[in-house]
């Protein structure tokens, strides 16, 4: 089952890279599949406890919170993608998916600067990269 799980999160995550990176948004219709999804691999493998549920939104509503503070540098999506993550892979390992993730846009970040190029760090790729790097070598 979670080999069916992390190929779910993965496609979801590839899919809205693929449309964060093009369009700069994301689709609310694609959100809400993938987080339908995860509801129902949550419900096949018996993961429904209320409390595990709640801790895997946490590292996702504090990106919201952070949203509202930056006046949306981040953006609510990012945060509310984090949130879909949660339901997927957990609360800890989402938390340490953000942390890999903030790490790429921080390298990201560092390259444009040092090329002088000003433009928006689609983070949602770098949330990609953060989960494959977490499931695959972690």
């Amino acid at each position: 089952m979670n080999q069916l799980k992390y190929c779910g999160v993965l496609m979801f995550l590839a899919i809205l890279s693929s449309e964060d990176i093009r369009e700069k948004r994301i689709s609310v219709k694609t959100i809400l599949i993938g987080a339908l999804t995860a509801i129902i691999c949550r419900l096949i493998s018996g993961q429904t406890s209320g409390i595990e549920i709640v801790c895997s939104l946490i590292p996702g509503i504090l990106l919201l919170l952070l949203s509202v503070i930056t006046k949306e540098s981040i953006g609510k999506g990012d945060g509310i993608v984090v949130m879909v993550l949660g339901l997927w892979i957990g609360g800890q390992m989402t938390f340490l998916v953000v942390c890999l993730a903030v790490w790429a846009a921080g390298i990201f970040a560092a390259v444009c600067l040092i090329r002088k190029r000003r433009e928006l760090i689609p983070f949602i790729p770098c949330l990609l990269m953060g989960t494959e790097v977490l499931l695959f070598y972690v």
